[in-house]
C-alpha cells in the first residue's frame, strides 16, 4: 500500500524505544525509533512510500532483536520460535492498525532468516533433545511424545528418534532399577515380591513409554534377581 510522508516529529521516548512519529496521509501517525527514522527516510516530507513493505522491514528487524538472544545458544523449534514472535509483537503490544496486516508476514520471514543460519529447525531440535535424554531412561515414544509437546513436527521427531537408533530394553532396565531404589518391596508370606508391588513397577515402566512384554519382563526378570 503506497502512502505519503506528511510530518515526522520527535515525541517522547516510548517503552518499546519509538521517539518520532510520522504522520502517512492516508495511514495516519505511527511510531519509530531514531535509526528506523534515518534508516528509512522517514524525515522525507512529501516522498511517496510502499507502506506494507517498509513496515514488515522494520518489524522484521524488531522481531530479530528480540529473538536471536532466545534460540542463539539453544535449540528452537519453529513453532517455539513463531508462537514467541506472535506473543511479542501481538495487537495488545501495539502492534495493531497498520501492523497487524504485516505481522505474520515479518515472522514467516524471520524463521525463514534463523533456519537458514542453523538457529531455527524441527531436525537440530530434536537431535539435540534426544542426545540430552540420554540419561533420562525413557521410550523412544516417550521422548517423541515429550517433542511433539514442545513444539516439534511429529514425523520430524518420530525420525529422529528412529534415527538415534535408543537401546529401548537397557533405558527400561536402567528406569526400573532406578525406580525400584525408591520403592518399599512389599513380600508375601512365601518371601515373593507383591502382586501389588510388581503390578506398580510395570506400571511406571509403560508410563514412561516402553512396551508391555518389555516392561512386563524387564520387571519379571529384576524380582527373579532380587529373590535369588
Amino acid at each position: 500500500m503506497n502512502d505519503i510522508i506528511l510530518n515526522c516529529e520527535k515525541s517522547e521516548l516510548s517503552a518499546a524505544g519509538e521517539e518520532y512519529i510520522v504522520d502517512f496521509k492516508a495511514s495516519g501517525q505511527v511510531r519509530f525509533g531514531f535509526d528506523e527514522t534515518i534508516e528509512y527516510c522517514l524525515y522525507d516530507v512529501g516522498r511517496e512510500v510502499d507502506l506494507d513493505a517498509l513496515l514488515c522491514k522494520v518489524l522484521e528487524a524488531r522481531m530479530k532483536r528480540d529473538v536471536i538472544p532466545y534460540c542463539a545458544f539453544t535449540r528452537r523449534t519453529e513453532r517455539q520460535i513463531t508462537d514467541r514472535l506472535y506473543n511479542r509483537f501481538s495487537a495488545d503490544d501495539g502492534y495493531a492498525g497498520v501492523w497487524a496486516p504485516v505481522v505474520k508476514r515479518a515472522a514467516e520471514n524471520v524463521v525463514s532468516y534463523l533456519k537458514e543460519r542453523g538457529y531455527a529447525g524441527d531436525s537440530a531440535y530434536c537431535a539435540a533433545y534426544i542426545k540430552s535424554c540420554a540419561g533420562k531412561n525413557s521410550s523412544g515414544d516417550y521422548i517423541a511424545g515429550e517433542l511433539i509437546r514442545l513444539g516439534g513436527d511429529r514425523s520430524v521427531a518420530a525420525l529422529a528418534v528412529a534415527e538415534a537408533s535408543l537401546d529401548e530394553a537397557e533405558a527400561c532396565r536402567r528406569a526400573l532399577v532406578k525406580k525400584a531404589d525408591n520403592t518399599r518391596m512389599i513380600f508375601d508370606e512365601d518371601c515373593r515380591v507383591a502382586q501389588k508391588t510388581r503390578a506398580a513397577l510395570i506400571r511406571f515402566l509403560l508410563s514412561r513409554g516402553f512396551e508391555t512384554g518389555l516392561a512386563v519382563n524387564t520387571v519379571d526378570d529384576y524380582i527373579d534377581r532380587i529373590r535369588n
